[in-house]
């Protein structure tokens, strides 16, 4: 039976080595350019928010690998605070611009892996101070809004950025964390509680002001894998804060103890908890706590005291380590001449057919 593709046929005049030269080189040229439009990320780095008055660009939001070493800062922020990543690696970051006297605007900053960045929403006044943020399965970003009269809301932006009223905190709102089964937990400092939300909104206590010493208040929440609640608390220095653990039963217990001012927390793939003190002044620090409890220090000497040193804390993949839009262009176009070469080279082979 005669072979009917002239790209097999043995017979074929077509030169070989040139035939597969050019297919070795489309070949090539086809994997760069597809190489191009994937998202390369590490396994996973620690981010901080530096919290920092925008007159002075002091605000940034630090990168560290899982050896401590501090790899990128990414921009300048106006007080940045709470940082939450979306399953596509997208950053959300917190922040409130202070223009005068009691005059204020809050934005959420959403960050792409390739480092650009973009305003997702912003607080309605008279909410003028954003602090947590957290993400839900279906990538809406959830973030607290503090008023004037020191009540906290909640608001909800879908990705597409339409803005919502979630829910309220009839006090000082600190961290927000999302459960496992899509419960979201905020911790009202000033109230001395922790609230239940569940995904449709309603609300109860989760841990009442039993549950801390009394001039204490929950801060950063974040979820071990275990499902496990853990909270730092802060005392505004009157006494040494600590962190606790809370059952989803809600049963407590003491995780740590003997820290200064700690306030965002985050857990990585290994369960190894990370605390953010502040540092009233700064330089502040960052914690680490194996499952065990065994404490490490992370980094330190963070900041200055014109900014007060890491605030929140969020594990996500690196920022930066994708081709720029210029670097994709050149590399399609480079594809497109692969390809525009291969049909020179059927051509070529038809004609002396």
């Amino acid at each position: 039976m005669k072979n009917q593709n002239p790209l097999l046929s043995s017979a074929s005049p077509f030169p070989q080595n040139l035939k597969g030269k050019c297919f070795w080189c489309v070949l090539v040229l086809l994997t760069l350019t597809v190489a191009s439009t994937t998202t390369l990320y590490a396994q996973e780095d620690l981010f901080a928010s530096i919290n920092g008055p925008d007159s002075a660009r002091l605000g940034h939001i630090f990168e560290y690998n899982l050896t401590g070493t501090q790899v990128n800062t990414l921009g300048t922020f106006s007080n940045p605070r709470g940082l939450a990543f979306d399953s596509a690696g997208d950053l959300f970051v917190a922040t409130t611009f202070f223009s005068g006297e009691n005059t204020s605007q809050s934005a959420i900053h959403e960050i792409f892996p390739g480092g650009n960045r973009t305003i997702l929403g912003r607080l309605p006044k008279p909410f003028n101070f954003a602090s947590a943020v957290a993400v839900d399965s279906s990538g809406n970003v959830f973030v607290i809004g503090g008023a004037p009269n020191f009540t906290s809301t909640i608001f909800e932006f879908t990705p597409g950025g339409t803005r919502s009223v979630f829910g309220t905190l009839p006090g000082q709102g600190q961290g927000l964390a999302f459960d496992s089964a899509g419960n979201l937990f905020a911790s009202d400092f000033s109230d001395q509680t922790i609230v239940k939300f569940t995904p449709g909104g309603t609300s109860s206590i989760f841990v009442g002001p039993s549950a801390f010493t009394s001039i204490s208040g929950p801060a950063g929440l974040a979820f071990n894998s275990a499902g496990n609640l853990f909270a730092s608390t802060e005392s505004n220095n009157l006494e040494p804060d600590a962190i606790l653990e809370f059952t989803p039963g809600g049963m407590e217990s003491t995780f740590a103890t003997g820290l200064t001012n700690p306030r965002g927390i985050a857990f990585d793939s290994s369960d190894n908890l990370y605390v953010a003190e502040i540092g009233i002044p700064a330089p502040g620090d960052i914690l680490k706590f194996t499952p065990g409890g065994t404490e490490s220090t992370f980094a330190s000497g963070i900041g200055t005291t014109n900014n007060r040193g890491p605030e929140y804390l969020a594990f996500g993949p690196a920022i930066n380590n994708t081709p720029d839009s210029a670097s994709t262009l050149l590399l399609l176009t480079i594809g497109l001449f692969g390809l525009v070469t291969w049909q020179r080279c059927g051509s070529h082979k038809q004609r002396l057919d």
